[in-house]
């Protein structure tokens, strides 16, 4: 089959994977027997939300093509969020380290909740923050830590 001529079926939303971002899986009408059956795969766009994908992977499962396709729009309930903002105040005396707590909101459920507080960006101390430094979940949530540079520590 021509490269322009395959087209995904089956499109299924499946887990939020990242911040702000889930999983989509589509199957290929494509013949795993095909040889170029990856490249098809690799270079066929899939419409979500209106907008055209290409897959971040490719596989063969029983004979069927699947393309994995990371949507990094329109999924509110993979947007997670900080809140309660604490200031815990120098590490040690000397550390010129500044300890800095918030509560990460709105982690799905059976999520990865280390990779949503590593990529789930904030602003304080007039920084932006990609993520926190690390993570720690307990019975109350899960929580983000910084450890910023502050020479008055």
């Amino acid at each position: 089959m021509p490269i322009d001529k395959a087209s995904w079926t089956n499109l299924e939303s499946h887990s939020c994977t990242t911040f702000a971002t889930r999983e989509y899986v589509a199957e290929l009408d494509v013949s795993t027997w095909n040889p170029q059956w990856t490249k098809i795969c690799m270079s066929t766009p899939v419409v979500v939300h209106g907008q055209s994908h290409l897959p971040f992977r490719c596989e063969s499962r029983f004979g069927t093509v699947i393309g994995h396709f990371a949507i990094k729009y329109n999924e509110p309930d993979c947007v997670t969020y900080w809140d309660g903002y604490k200031d815990w105040g120098c590490t040690a005396r000397g550390s010129r380290k500044r300890h800095i707590e918030q509560h990460l909101m709105n982690v799905p459920i059976n999520a990865d909740y280390k990779e949503f507080c590593a990529t789930t960006p904030t602003f304080f101390l007039d920084q932006t923050f990609s993520g926190a430094d690390s993570c720690l979940n307990s019975i109350w949530g899960v929580y983000g830590q910084w450890f910023i540079n502050d020479p008055s520590c």
